[in-house]
C-alpha cells in the first residue's frame, strides 16, 4: 500500500508542478528573501523588526483543514482560522485581526474547513487525511490536525519536512523549540507548534491552587518552592495531605470532604511527562524504547501512589464519589467547582480550567507541574496530544512554498497579536490574579512538550498505565513485559516508514 501511495504522491507532485493558476511553478522548496533577520553582526543600533516574507496569491482561496471536537462549538475545536468577524472578545478579535492581516498580505481569501478529530488515540483525522491524499485530493493548502494525528501522518510520508523550507524558521521565538526537539526525527520536523496554535496554549497542563485553602491550613507559598527548584511531586503531595479532611469519616475523599488535590483519570499522562522521562527516545534517527527503564518504572510507581492515596486525592471521573449537584456535572466541571468553592487545595488539569475560575470569589494561583525530584534540571509542561493541534503542510499542497511563507507569517503575527491577547490580557489580567502566577505562566509556556511514545501510543503502554493507576493495580513492569512484542512491531513499522520516506 505504501508503494502505491508513493506513486500516487509522485503523480500529484508532478501535476502540481505544472499547475499555472495562482501559485509557484514548482513544488520544490526554494530559497526566499526577507524571511529572517541576520543577527550575526555586532551593532549598537536596535535591530529592525522581523518581517516575514510573503507571496501574492492572486486573490485565490487558501484552504485550511482544522480539527473539530464534535462540532464547531466543541471544547477542543481549533479556532485559529475560524473567526470571521469581531465581536468584542479580546481573543476572538485578535484572531480575526491576524487572519485579516494575512489575507491582505498574501492577497488571498482564507477558507477554514472543519473535520472531526474523533476520540483520544482514535486517529480519526489521520484516517480522513490519509484517504484524501490517496484519492489525490489537492484541496488543502495547510492543516491543523491533533498533534498525535500529525505524528502518524508524518510516518506515512503525507507531510512535508518543514526544515526544507528556508522561509520557516523553527528557531524563532514564535515556534516552541522544546516541542520541536522532542518531536523531530533525524533532524526533520514534520509538524511544528508555538503561537500559531491557540489549543497548544489551552491544552498545556498546570496546577491551580486556592489561596483561601492555603491560608486556612497555614501552608507555605508554593511559588517559592517553584523558584527554588523544590516544587516536586513529594512537595505537592505533602501540602495536599495537610489540606485534606475526611469530613464524613468514610475513609476516602469524596465530594463532601475537604480535598487535597482533584484530578482526572488521564492526569497520569501529564505527571509522567512532567518528569522528563520518555517512553521513546530518538537515537540515530530511529525510535528506541526506553519505557521500561528503572527511572520510568519509578515514575509510574510514584503516579500510582498519588492515585492510591484516596485520603488525599480525588479522581473527578469516578461518579460514585460524587453526591448532590456534583453528580450531575461533567468531570472537568466537578474539579473546577471544587476549586472555585474552596473545597480543594489543588486542581490538576489543563489551562482550559483557568477561564472557569472567572467568577471565583477567592483568589487562586497557577503553578507548573512538579518535578520528579530536586535533581531534575527543569520543569516540563505536558501538552495533551489530542487536545492540541499542530501546524502541517500536506504533501498534496499545490503550492507548498506559498504555504510555508503563510505558515511562518501566521505564526509570527499570532505571537504579535493573538498570544498577547490570550496570555497577557485574558490570563495575566482577567484570570490570573497575582504577579507570581504571571511568572509561573512563563515557565509553563516556555517548556511545553510531549513524548513520541505518547504520540504513537507505542504498545498502548500509556493507556495501559492509565488503566492500572485508575483501577488500583500496581503492576507496571509486568504490563510492559506483556506488550513487548507489540512495542517492537510498532517501533519497527514506524522506523521503516521514516526510512522509506528518505
Amino acid at each position: 500500500m505504501k508503494r502505491t501511495l508513493s506513486l500516487c504522491l509522485a503523480a500529484l507532485l508532478l501535476t502540481a508542478s505544472m499547475a499555472a493558476c495562482g501559485g509557484s511553478d514548482t513544488t520544490q522548496p526554494v530559497e526566499t528573501t526577507g524571511a529572517a533577520v541576520d543577527n550575526t553582526a555586532a551593532v549598537e543600533t536596535e535591530e529592525p523588526a522581523y518581517v516575514p516574507a510573503v507571496s501574492d496569491m492572486g486573490g485565490r482561496e487558501f484552504h485550511i483543514l482544522s480539527k473539530m471536537e464534535g462540532d464547531e462549538s466543541g471544547r477542543w475545536t481549533a479556532e485559529d482560522f475560524k473567526i470571521e468577524e469581531a465581536d468584542g472578545d479580546v481573543v476572538n478579535d485578535a484572531i480575526f485581526n491576524r487572519n485579516q492581516k494575512l489575507e491582505e498580505l498574501f492577497n488571498c481569501d482564507i477558507v477554514n474547513h472543519f473535520e472531526a478529530m474523533g476520540n483520544l488515540f482514535s486517529y480519526t483525522l489521520y484516517g480522513t487525511i490519509s484517504k484524501l491524499v490517496q484519492a489525490g485530493d489537492t484541496t488543502y493548502d495547510f492543516m491543523m490536525p491533533p498533534i498525535q494525528d500529525s505524528a502518524k501522518l508524518a510516518a506515512d510520508g503525507i507531510l512535508w519536512d518543514l526544515t526544507m523550507f528556508d522561509s520557516i524558521n523553527l528557531d524563532q521565538p514564535w515556534w516552541n523549540q522544546v516541542f520541536d526537539e522532542a518531536t523531530s526525527i533525524g533532524g526533520k520536523s514534520y509538524y511544528a507548534n508555538g503561537d500559531i496554535s491557540l489549543t497548544f496554549m489551552r491544552a498545556a497542563y498546570a496546577i491551580l491552587f486556592s489561596k483561601n485553602v492555603l491560608s486556612k491550613y497555614d501552608l507555605e507559598s508554593p511559588y517559592s518552592l517553584v523558584t527554588d527548584g523544590k516544587w516536586t511531586i513529594d512537595a505537592l503531595m505533602g501540602m495536599a495531605r495537610s489540606a485534606a479532611e475526611d469530613i464524613n469519616g468514610n475513609g476516602y475523599m469524596d465530594s463532601e470532604d475537604n480535598i487535597g488535590m482533584a484530578m482526572l483519570y488521564n492526569s497520569g499522562e501529564a505527571f509522567y511527562a512532567a518528569t522528563g522521562v520518555k517512553l521513546v527516545t530518538v537515537e540515530d534517527g530511529k525510535l528506541t524504547w526506553t519505557g521500561d527503564s528503572a527511572r520510568s518504572l519509578s515514575v509510574m510507581e510514584k503516579i500510582y501512589q498519588i492515585y492510591d492515596e484516596k485520603q488525599t486525592t480525588i479522581n473527578c471521573d469516578v461518579a460514585s464519589l460524587m453526591s448532590g449537584n456534583y453528580a450531575t456535572l461533567t468531570n472537568v466541571d466537578r474539579g473546577a467547582t471544587f476549586l472555585s468553592t474552596d473545597k480543594t487545595l489543588f486542581l490538576f488539569g489543563t489551562m482550559n480550567n483557568v477561564p472557569l475560575m472567572r467568577d471565583m470569589d477567592g483568589d487562586f494561583g497557577i503553578l507548573p507541574l512538579p518535578k520528579f525530584d530536586e535533581n531534575q534540571e527543569r520543569y516540563y509542561s505536558y501538552v495533551h496530544t489530542w487536545s492540541a493541534s499542530a501546524a502541517t503542510i500536506p504533501i498534496t499542497a499545490q503550492y507548498p512554498e506559498e504555504t510555508a511563507l503563510f505558515m511562518e507569517a501566521a505564526a509570527y503575527y499570532a505571537s504579535e497579536m493573538i498570544t498577547p491577547a490570550y496570555y497577557d490580557v485574558a490570563l495575566k489580567t482577567k484570570y490570573a490574579r497575582d504577579d507570581e502566577s504571571q511568572k509561573m505562566l512563563d515557565i509553563i509556556y516556555e517548556n511545553r512538550w510531549c513524548d513520541l511514545g505518547n504520540l504513537y501510543n507505542v504498545g498502548e503502554v500509556l493507556t495501559g498505565m492509565t488503566s492500572l493507576v485508575t483501577s488500583g493495580k500496581n503492576s507496571f513492569a509486568s504490563m510492559i513485559a506483556s506488550k513487548e512484542s507489540n512495542i517492537e512491531s510498532t517501533l519497527e513499522a514506524i522506523n521503516e516508514a521514516f526510512l522509506e520516506n528518505e
